[in-house]
């Protein structure tokens, strides 16, 4: 209906009238003064009322008590704007008022017709009345829509995010909405009749509060941050905006504030100009650079390297600095960044052409999102590792060295003593098989020290292994080579942990400890594997005599509790440093009623297609 939803005036075009005549006389004359009249129209008679649309209902005695009910109903769901119902009567009934007769007197006059001429009458009478009822109909509707935009408005901020409250001319509180009592942790009856100075932190000076109330007073609207207190006594920080509201005579009837609580922004600043500064003085270079590659954050570390200011190279990239060759490689791992939204390490070694500056990188770059989560660029951190490439360098050289002498001295020795073994007997030969013993095991030491060298200067980025296929292959491999062993493994069919590769060596080097350091005839080992959210724990098991307390404070700790410690040669400290680049942990404890507990705990891998 025409009624449904708030109007503030009747409709530009003409006024739509429902003709609800039953006599078909009077039906024809009400049609053809309706047509005579541009600035009315009427509703087609086969509509029904629940239906039309209409401003005006003209109905007579027996057309209303047809349609008493419906146009009741509709008259309700219409308010409260009022939908006008004339009754016209025939000059033979005007008695129906005081009549007492059916239901039309007793209810329906009541809520139904709202006004009621009598037949015959001037035409001029009748679009007086129902001029009247349509003046009426607008008053209403344009109160309907006061009252709905005065309710959308209380609604409004009742639900706003920001602290609202009206005070009078005198700055007593009249009104405070929800957030207002969420912000201050005050409730709305413990300050309704109070002053904002219930807020006062002390914070402001009395010059803040004099500008303010002068400006407000003088009819201007304030703005600025203040930092009010809380009932708890906190403090918290808003910027606050207060107006007067005119009293229409040239007065002010009230006040109005809002706060927005800006108490987490301020915070955030705080922290960011602190990890601006920490950036800016950090050795290392650091840069955010957008997708074309442009620089849009650096540091003074960068900055020196490149032989620019900080201010030279935004809007750069490293071609403007940097040997071509090196920055088409950064070029290409900035594009592999992008393409899979995964964070890389990769060396460099760029040649710095406006500084004469060479050196080193280990870089980590990260994709980088803005606020609305897009990916937007990527973010680097270079870390300068010339001297410990030099040093990684001079080892490898030394160990080279050392190895390979040694190793051509031992062969020389067990050459020798196999030789002695081979024609003497006795003690004589006893003493040759010990030093080829010593001799294998000072070769298998050299192995390990290769595998630590190797193990120091590789990338320690770990990836996704399944230690579940590790440990079967190491089982399978001790099997096979040692018959005299009875070696079990409990193990979920997959254990993906985010290990190095050479996790393998780790386990294979607890195993065969177990295996030599044993007491028994037939050693006995249990190789247990289990898995949570977070890690992939693999305990090895045996029944031996124990392990030493220094071997132990190596393997949990990678220090030994002795400067004179040679424990049981590099082997331990192999495993340690495997698992401790890896990210995990050892712990060591003695299970009843003998043996050796050394459980390595790993954090938890993923597969790519998981």
């Amino acid at each position: 209906m025409r009624s449904d939803g708030p109007m503030t005036s009747l409709p530009d075009g003409p006024v739509v009238v429902y003709p609800l005549v039953s006599d078909e006389g009077n039906r024809r004359v009400l049609g053809d003064w309706l047509a005579d009249h541009d600035s009315y129209t009427a509703v087609e008679a086969d509509v029904p009322v629940a239906e039309a649309e209409f401003d005006l209902c003209i109905v007579d005695e027996a057309g209303l008590q047809r349609h008493a009910a419906k146009l009741d109903e509709v008259k309700s769901d219409a308010q409260p704007a009022l939908l006008p119902v004339l009754l016209v009567l025939s000059e033979h009934t005007p008695d129906i008022i005081e009549t007492d007769r059916g239901e039309i007197a007793d209810s329906v006059l009541v809520s139904t017709v709202d006004e009621i001429v009598s037949l015959p009458m001037q035409q001029a009478e009748l679009e007086w009345r129902i001029q009247a009822l349509l003046r009426l109909r607008n008053q209403s509707l344009t109160l309907q829509s006061k009252t709905d935009e005065l309710r959308r408005f209380r609604e409004a901020v009742d639900a706003s995010g920001h602290a609202i409250f009206i005070t009078d001319p005198d700055g007593v509180f009249e009104y405070v909405n929800p957030a207002f009592e969420e912000i201050t942790g005050y409730g709305r009856a413990e300050v309704l009749g109070g002053t904002p100075r219930q807020l006062k932190s002390g914070e402001m000076s009395d010059a803040y509060y004099e500008d303010l109330w002068n400006t407000i007073t003088s009819g201007d609207r304030w703005e600025a941050e203040i930092v009010d207190q809380k009932k708890d006594g906190t403090y918290y920080s808003a910027y606050q905006t207060v107006a007067p509201i005119p009293d229409g005579e040239g007065g002010v009837s009230a006040f109005v504030a809002v706060q927005t609580d800006v108490t987490a922004r301020k915070e955030l600043r705080k922290g960011l100009k602190r990890h601006r500064e920490v950036v800016q003085r950090l050795e290392d270079p650091i840069m955010l650079q957008d997708e074309d590659g442009t620089f849009r954050l650096v540091n003074e570390a960068l900055a020196d390297f490149a032989g620019l200011s900080k201010e030279e190279l935004l809007g750069e990239t490293e071609h403007r600095f940097m040997n071509e060759e090196a920055a088409t490689r950064i070029e290409r791992k900035k594009a592999e960044v992008m393409e899979a939204e995964q964070p890389i390490t990769y060396t460099i070694s760029p040649d710095f052409e406006r500084s004469d500056r060479n050196a080193t990188f280990s870089t980590n770059r990260y994709p980088y999102y803005d606020g609305d989560g897009e990916l937007t660029g990527t973010f680097a951190i270079c870390r300068d590792v010339t001297d410990l490439e030099e040093r990684t360098r001079q080892l490898h050289v030394i160990d080279n060295i050392l190895r390979h002498n040694l190793r051509n001295d031992l062969t020389i020795i067990r050459g020798l003593a196999d030789q002695i073994r081979g024609r003497t007997s006795g003690d004589v030969a006893d003493t040759a098989e010990t030093i080829l013993t010593h001799t294998d095991d000072l070769m298998s030491t050299g192995e390990k020290s290769r595998s630590i060298t190797d193990l120091l200067s590789e990338d320690p980025t770990p990836g996704s292994i399944d230690v579940t296929s590790v440990i079967r292959s190491v089982v399978d491999g001790l099997t096979a080579v040692r018959a005299n062993v009875r070696l079990d493994a409990n193990m979920p069919e997959r254990a993906v942990a985010s290990t190095t590769l050479k996790i393998r060596e780790a386990i294979e080097e607890l195993v065969r400890n177990a295996v030599i350091h044993s007491d028994r005839d037939v050693p006995s080992i249990e190789i247990r594997v289990a898995t949570t959210d977070e890690a992939v724990t693999v305990s090895v098991i045996d029944d031996g005599p124990g392990i030493p307390e220094m071997d132990r404070a190596v393997l949990e700790t990678g220090q030994a509790i002795d400067d004179m410690y040679h424990g049981s040669g590099l082997g331990l400290w192999l495993v340690y440093w495997i698992v401790s680049r890896s990210g995990g942990s050892i712990a060591v404890s003695d299970p009843e009623p003998q043996g050796t507990d050394v459980t390595i705990s790993l954090p938890r891998g993923t597969y790519a297609e998981e």
